[in-house]
């Protein structure tokens, strides 16, 4: 019998960025994963903004960053017909070199100190992985399944097996969370259903679909510079990332409804969609199946979690699925850990459902849009014809597909204005919520509201400065904060207080004082500190609600 605080069950994002925030904090965890090693297949292909930001919160962004394309090369979104046929438009995207030239500028659409990022899921695994295990709190067990679990009076029980050998151990721990994917035996262990549209069909984002793992030198000679190649003709439609650049890439093609042998097709569809034939290896093939709005019915029960996919399953348009998982770990973390550690109240943890759902809700709605833009388009007969119909054709497609691109990868609303205005744990100060825009983000600190970054000195970002918990910004020296002091001390609750002398984040935060979260959110905001200031902890950590 084994015993810890947390018992986490799945190893992907989710799962490690949990392991982390509770191993960084000594909150002691076990992480079961079936798979013995982080994945060799290609995933999700974007990391955002926000999921860049909690990098660099958690210290290894510049890690990440360094992964996949060279620091030179375009990440374009690019249409042809085939990818040796007609270019029909094309999103400029900057390399990762201009993007981090251009963050401390002037381009007010993404004010972020981490511009996202053009990485494969895989690569980004393997780092999450060895920074969990750098924590000698979080117990990371790869290889491990998960066949049981049950909810007993103040904690869980699971059975756990180790794939290899076949031993069986029970872990006792106080609270477990499900980031164990859309077949997830704790959300069945706890009844919770999917709610939403399963499996919608479309020409193509609708259906059964396959991942072909490439090696070839030959297609980067024969295709333009970009990072996502889509491949639009009435014979096969196909997407194509470039994966490092060189010779590594990963095509998506929808498999056929009356079947069809994976590995003949993936060859027939590459070939197909780039318009000749080349030398090529095929590394690996997957099956997926798109098409999945659903969001779950709740995101726990008694003292046990969902999060993930678990929790919500995507169409992977707009990158939104591993991102929006990374959001829900860096949420629900600090909470699991405050209970753990005490100063948690008991209303903390409902607050992750509250939060984090109606998240999941918006982020699916955008990603079934896009899947349905994409997925909908019809192409005219004439789109590879030569001569003038076909040049009409190829126009108007081109017009609606760059209105479609712009629309699916120009989010900077998507990535940094999530916002918990209603949360229990959020103390309003009056100020209305901001549109909640896809497209459009103005930096604010409304409470709930992501905390707005702002450059402080070269290359620091106010994030940068905030502390591993709670931290009370003063923008006004003057101010006497020994009361929200005492009262942090007196709860052991973790808080620092910073003084910041920028008018310019002073005019952002828009007030004397801001209290943000350890997740980088601003839970209360005010001009003086509230008459009670041990009221005002003791409902931004659950206990008053």
């Amino acid at each position: 019998m084994a015993r810890t605080q947390v018992a986490i069950v799945g190893g992907g994002p989710s799962g490690l960025i949990l392991a982390i925030e509770l191993g960084r904090r000594g909150v002691h965890c076990v992480l079961l994963e079936e798979d013995a090693t982080t994945p060799t297949l290609p995933k999700a292909n974007a990391t955002t903004s926000r999921t860049m930001e909690h990098y660099r919160r958690l210290g290894f962004a510049a890690e990440i960053r360094a992964l996949g394309l060279p620091e030179d090369y375009p990440q374009d979104i690019a249409y042809f017909t085939r990818y040796t046929g007609y270019e029909l438009a094309r999103l400029p995207g900057r390399s990762r070199r201009e993007a981090i030239e251009a963050r401390e500028g002037a381009d007010s659409r993404w004010p972020t100190p981490e511009p996202l990022h053009r990485v494969q899921q895989m690569y980004i695994e393997a780092i999450l992985k060895t920074h969990a295990e750098r924590w000698p709190a979080a117990d990371v067990r790869f290889g491990w399944r998960a066949r049981k679990l049950e909810q007993r009076e103040g904690g869980v029980t699971l059975e756990a097996e180790e794939v290899a050998t076949g031993k069986i151990q029970r872990i006792d721990a106080d609270y477990a969370v499900g980031c164990d994917g859309p077949r997830s035996l704790v959300r069945a262990s706890l009844g919770i259903g999917y709610e939403g549209l399963a499996r919608e069909e479309r020409d193509f984002m609708g259906g059964k679909m396959l991942a072909v793992h490439i090696r070839s030198s030959a297609l980067g000679e024969l295709v333009p510079r970009a990072w996502q190649y889509w491949a639009m003709n009435r014979e096969q439609r196909a997407l194509l990332n470039a994966i490092d650049g060189r010779e590594l890439w990963v095509l998506h093609v929808q498999l056929p409804r009356a079947g069809a042998d994976p590995a003949v097709y993936a060859r027939e569809s590459l070939v197909k969609a780039s318009g000749r034939d080349f030398p090529f290896e095929i590394l690996g093939i997957a099956e997926w199946t798109a098409g999945f709005t659903l969001v779950a019915e709740r995101f726990g029960a008694g003292r046990a979690f969902i999060a993930g996919d678990a929790a919500h399953l995507f169409t992977p348009t707009g990158g939104q699925g591993y991102n929006t998982s990374v959001d829900d770990a860096s949420n629900l973390g600090w909470k699991l850990a405050a209970v753990c550690q005490g100063w948690g109240g008991a209303g903390l943890l409902a607050s992750y459902e509250s939060e984090r759902k109606p998240i999941a809700l918006r982020n699916t709605r955008f990603a079934r849009a896009m899947a349905e833009s994409i997925g909908g388009i019809e192409l005219p007969a004439e789109v590879e014809e030569d001569g003038p119909a076909g040049d009409a054709a190829r126009a108007a497609l081109g017009e609606r597909l760059l209105r479609h691109a712009a629309t699916e990868f120009d989010i900077p609303g998507i990535h940094l204005g999530v916002c918990y205005p209603d949360s229990p744990i959020v103390l309003s100060d009056g100020t209305p919520a901001p549109p909640d825009d896809w497209h459009r983000y103005t930096p604010n600190a409304i409470p709930g509201a992501r905390a707005p970054h702002v450059w402080l000195a070269d290359g620091v970002s106010i994030f940068d400065r905030f502390e591993r918990d709670f931290t009370m910004l003063r923008f006004d020296a003057g101010i006497d904060v020994r009361p929200i002091e005492a009262a942090a001390r007196r709860r052991k609750l973790p808080l620092a207080v910073l003084d910041v002398s920028s008018r310019e984040a002073r005019e952002v935060y828009a007030r004397d004082l801001a209290l943000v979260r350890p997740d980088h959110h601003v839970a209360w905001r005010g001009d003086t500190l509230p008459g009670n200031a041990d009221a005002l902890l003791a409902r931004a950590v659950g206990h008053l609600l």
